[in-house]
């Protein structure tokens, strides 16, 4: 990839300084390797943070690659020889210009194999169905959905470009059951879907369980990690972030830009506000009004807000 092109789009997306060393020509570098800054080399891309600029300036200074996409503050320590793209959000810009360049790195290629589809199921245009993945009665699934092998979807409308991994269960019936008069338990009918909105990802070995009455809702731009559970009826606002082995109980709601810290559970039929953090390991057991964060078993409210 030529560095010229790389520069123009970043600064289509914002990149507010570009610094380039007196006598390097764009149109002649070549970047060829995504790496991390510190084992970069000639003709290497990467990023450092805020963070590392303050704690670790040297990996600015001594950085040995071709172009490194960093905060403003970094300019005055960048060295001589490194394209310095400056931006408020540089691993925002660093992951937009990896997908445009360097996208196939990260793109998935399954080998064709048998799937089962059944009859009543509406497939969209471009859709990557991995081998041994199932598509169950009652589905819908939008243009350009890419679900991994093995995968079980049923009873579910699943919007456009979204991404869904490996060992995954959507669509199937929850936990939920009532007394009978002799103690013993009745399964409670689950005959509701689940709704996944446009821009969803849903990493491997996730279920979603499908409404009992009502449908569960994946809203949009939500990210969910592996090994996370999402009982039946719940409301997954858009922008959430599920992280690994976090539990959410039935009926739930919960708001837009949420973080759900691994390993965290929170109660069933609860409401989280917008913009709440909740802590690792965390255990909800109550609502969580807007703009909190909580950490502990049970969760508590910190004083001061954690921004991840």
């Amino acid at each position: 990839m030529i560095a010229r092109d790389l520069i123009n789009f970043a600064q289509e997306l914002g990149a507010i300084e570009v610094l380039v060393p007196r006598g390097l020509d764009l149109d002649h570098l070549e970047v060829t390797r995504i790496t991390p800054d510190q084992s970069a080399e000639r003709g290497d891309l990467a990023w450092v943070s805020d963070t590392t600029v303050r704690t670790a300036p040297e990996r600015v200074s001594g950085f040995k690659g071709s172009i490194l996409i960093c905060p403003t503050d970094a300019l005055p320590i960048v060295g001589g020889a490194v394209v310095a793209v400056a931006t408020p959000a540089p691993k925002t810009l660093y992951a937009q210009v990896v997908s445009r360049f360097f996208g196939h790195l990260s793109a998935l290629k399954w080998p064709e194999g048998a799937k089962s589809i059944a009859p009543d199921a509406q497939i969209g245009q471009r859709v990557r169905l991995a081998p041994g993945v199932v598509i169950g009665s009652r589905v819908e699934l939008a243009d350009d959905v890419e679900i991994g092998p093995n995968t079980c979807i049923a009873n579910a409308r699943i919007g456009k470009n979204v991404r869904i991994g490996c060992n995954c269960s959507i669509g199937l019936a929850g936990f939920g059951y009532a007394r009978n008069e002799g103690g013993g338990w009745v399964r409670f009918p689950h005959i509701g879907g689940v709704r996944v909105e446009a821009d969803v990802e849903i990493g491997s070995n996730t279920c979603i369980d499908r409404g009992s009455i009502g449908d569960t809702v994946i809203r949009r731009g939500a990210k969910i990690d592996n090994l996370v559970h999402v009982a039946h009826n719940c409301d997954i606002g858009e922008f959430a972030l599920l992280i690994a082995n976090s539990m959410v109980g039935g009926s739930t709601a919960i708001g837009a830009n949420v973080w759900v810290a691994p390993s965290s559970a929170i109660n069933n039929k609860l409401t989280i506000g917008e913009d709440v953090t909740i802590g690792t390991g965390a255990v909800v057991i109550r609502d969580v009004p807007a703009g909190s964060t909580v950490v502990g078993n049970p969760a508590r409210p910190l004083d001061k807000r954690i921004t991840p």
